[in-house]
């Protein structure tokens, strides 16, 4: 009986699990046309872009990550002028980048690794992944991982 009830418990955790990170938004906001929330299904149905890419928070490990590009957010949402963009996680961890940067570096708003929704686990359900950087060694990764903000509720266009 003990072992029925301990199942039963971690089925309902699981699927409580999943209940949550459906109800995941990500808050469009500052200098914009007008603020938006989005839920991760919404923001699937956008153009999405794939890179494949050594993502150097699961070992440079080689993954096809799928999403919105930001300056296809920035065009979609921004107001003329707007310069730099704040992008801030879940636990209030904050990036601000230039919108000539997010350009250039062709940054991708991910959804989806190797085809499947970002878990927790994977720093998802939405997280910054910056392509064409290679693997990553230690010192490389401290200079240039400060951009890839994982667990991202946020985007303040300043």
């Amino acid at each position: 009986m003990k072992i029925i009830f301990t199942l039963l418990l971690t089925l309902l955790s699981l699927n409580s699990f999943s209940i949550n990170y459906s109800k995941q938004k990500i808050k469009i906001a500052g200098k914009v046309k007008k603020e938006i929330v989005y839920s991760i299904e919404e923001l699937s149905k956008l153009p999405q872009t794939t890179f494949k890419i050594n993502d150097p928070y699961a070992k440079n490990k080689l993954i096809a990550f799928e999403g919105i590009l930001l300056s296809d957010l920035l065009k979609l949402h921004a107001k003329e002028g707007t310069s730099k963009i704040e992008v801030i996680a879940i636990n209030d961890y904050k990036v601000i980048i230039d919108n000539k940067f997010v350009e250039s570096e062709k940054m991708l708003l991910a959804l989806k690794g190797d085809g499947k929704y970002l878990t927790v686990r994977e720093k998802g359900p939405a997280r910054i992944v910056v392509p064409g950087k290679g693997k990553f060694t230690e010192g490389k990764l401290a200079k240039e991982g400060v951009n890839w903000v994982w667990f991202v509720k946020t985007i303040n266009y300043l």
